[in-house]
């Protein structure tokens, strides 16, 4: 660039809440968004910072553009002072253009340039210089980076300290969230490139909608969208407003939710949306479509939603899980079940091995619904303190399920269950993409008294701000161990949780069941069957997500009637009326010796 374009600058900063835009322009940097990110990077030293970025003037969209102002990120600005921004060729050139930051504010600073700097081919730096007068925390790490660490994202200069005493390419701590607003006759107004789409789910030509991640690239606020989209072959268009509109930030993202006709076919059907235009004019981004696979079905099938909680009697946040789980029974209780998965460290309920594969977490107590993203069985994604958990809840049961799911289990014998399970699937496929797998859980699960092993820790007395009803009993417990507790959902047997390999077989159609038994067996740790419950899953294969569920109680055999149904005493042993013993009741009459001691008599037909 020619000498007589250079300029020495003198401006005073104005820093705008809302910043207006030149028409034609877009803010470009390493931070794709229109906040000022939370990660900090310092030296932890009152000193004077050097820090830029590299503008390479041959890559998309700084071909033939200039730089028309800069943004500053700062967090807290007490003690900064100093403040300027320089642009140059190369680190140690001449520069360009300077302005000096009168009064820096924490957040975006805006300094316009009163001429703009074009980019050459072979790049240039944009960066700026200022003073830390004093440390406090946070000025100990002063400048604000995003995650991208991107060549040429970030180059440190601290003079008086000897790693960074000369320039220092540092890619590995992210990238300077700096923004530079350019222009340029090549600069694109509509320039949209749709990400990714996806569905719920949708039945037959109904009304619905395509989620879809767009992301802009043009000059534009993007305030609509017209749309195209072919589902099983059957094209329709659409128009969108957004909600909120997308910034022109180069790279900003957002998931916008498109209203859409599902078609007239059912299964799984080839998706490709694809962006026409934004705001009425035509999209010029090259990447203006995606393809995916979406389910249609015949009709809505009833979905139930299962938490799997990995929790422990060791676990003293854990309590937390036992009062989430009693709420989302209470609001939903036909939607949701709860399946609670003791784990390690001496838990006397401990099943951590056969859970394992479907596990993966380290944090307790924490939750999957329908294998979903991990969170919290009570606070879900915000831990404030209060119940967010029905919000995890009815996003995993929004999506529609594949099948109607029942099941049945009877025992065959004290110990021993025979599961049925029928499954109604609502789209035609010629071959079925879906396992099946079952767990058996128990309520009312206690311990010997003095078993320390079987007492549930609590840290809750120490944290007063769980302040809701169904929390009191743990904040208000006195001392740190709760020894008089019935657990209940405790897993205490399963087949393969991942999916029984064969249970489903074949071709489905839609109007034709298919069936499934199997067998479980309850383990030690059961103390009453009348407490049992077993809970079908659907695994989907691809995604090895749970899909549907069912639960049910385990009824005795048909023909089967007990003498007392208000005994809650485990049958221990069977006796004919001649007095021979017996593991299992044989027809006719049956003398009955329960756990407790106490006899029944038990008629077989």
């Amino acid at each position: 660039m020619s000498r007589r374009f250079l300029c020495q600058l003198a401006l005073s900063l104005t820093s705008l809440a809302v910043f207006a835009q030149g028409e034609g322009s877009l803010w470009w940097g390493f931070h794709h968004d229109d906040y000022v990110p939370d990660t900090y990077l310092g030296v932890s030293k009152a000193t004077v910072y050097e820090a830029a970025i590299h503008v390479d003037g041959a890559a998309a969209p700084l071909q033939g553009a200039a730089i028309a102002a800069v943004r500053l990120p700062f967090g807290d600005v007490t003690h900064i002072s100093d403040v300027t921004l320089w642009i140059a060729e190369t680190l140690d050139g001449d520069r360009l253009a300077t302005a000096s930051v009168a009064s820096p504010e924490a957040g975006w600073n805006v300094v316009t340039l009163p001429q703009s700097v074009a980019v050459p081919e072979g790049g240039l730096f944009v960066g700026y210089t200022f003073t830390v007068t004093a440390l406090d925390g946070s000025s100990d790490r002063p400048l604000v980076v995003c995650g991208e660490a991107a060549a040429g994202g970030l180059y440190l200069r601290v003079a008086d300290v000897p790693a960074y005493a000369e320039w220092y390419n540092s890619q590995r701590f992210g990238s300077l969230a700096l923004q530079l607003e350019l222009k340029g006759a090549s600069l694109p107004y509509s320039s949209v490139a749709v990400e990714a789409v996806s569905s719920d789910n949708m039945v037959t030509q109904t009304e619905d909608y395509l989620q879809a991640i767009i992301t802009n690239y043009g000059t534009a606020v993007v305030n609509s969208l017209d749309y195209t989209y072919t589902i099983g072959g059957e094209t329709r268009n659409g128009t969108c407003e957004l909600k909120e509109p997308l910034t022109s930030v180069y790279g900003v993202k957002t998931n916008v939710t498109l209203p859409v006709t599902a078609p007239s076919a059912t299964g799984r059907l080839e998706t490709v949306l694809k962006v026409e235009a934004v705001n009425g004019v035509s999209n010029q981004q090259a990447q203006n479509q995606a393809v995916s696979q979406l389910l249609c079905l015949q009709y809505k099938p009833h979905h139930r939603t299962v938490m799997e909680e990995y929790t422990g009697t060791w676990c003293s946040m854990c309590p937390r899980g036992f009062a989430g789980i009693a709420r989302l029974k209470q609001m939903y209780p036909d939607d949701f079940i709860a399946v609670s998965v003791h784990v390690l460290n001496g838990d006397p309920m401990d099943v951590y091995y056969d859970y394992y594969y479907v596990i993966q977490t380290t944090l307790f107590p924490s939750c999957r619904f329908d294998r979903g993203e991990v969170t919290d069985p009570y606070d879900g994604d915000n831990p404030d303190g209060h119940f967010h958990a029905d919000q995890n809840f009815l996003a995993a049961n929004h999506v529609l399920a594949p099948a109607d799911l029942s099941v049945k289990a009877e025992w065959q014998d004290d110990n021993v269950c025979d599961i049925s399970t029928t499954v109604d699937f609502a789209y035609d496929a010629a071959s079925c993409d879906y396992l099946l797998a079952y767990v058996m859980t128990e309520d009312g699960l206690r311990g010997p008294e003095g078993d320390h092993s079987w007492h549930q820790k609590n840290s809750f007395p120490q944290l007063p701000y769980y302040v809701e009803d169904d929390m009191l009993p743990y904040v208000n417990a006195t001392g740190s161990m709760i020894d008089d507790i019935a657990y209940n959902d405790v897993v205490i047997a399963m087949s393969d949780v991942r999916g029984i390999e064969g249970s489903l077989e074949g071709s489905q159609q839609v109007g034709v069941a298919k069936t499934h038994q199997w067998q479980l067996t309850r383990s030690a740790v059961s103390q009453n069957r009348e407490n049992i419950h077993v809970v079908a899953l659907l695994i989907d294969k691809n995604t090895k997500r749970i899909a549907n569920a069912a639960v049910t109680s385990v009824t005795l055999p048909s023909g089967i009637a007990e003498a007392s149904a208000d005994s809650h005493a485990r049958p221990v042993r069977y006796y004919t009326l001649d007095g021979q013993p017996s593991n299992v009741p044989v027809k006719g009459v049956n003398i009955v010796r329960l756990a407790d001691g106490s006899i029944q008599k038990l008629f077989l037909k």
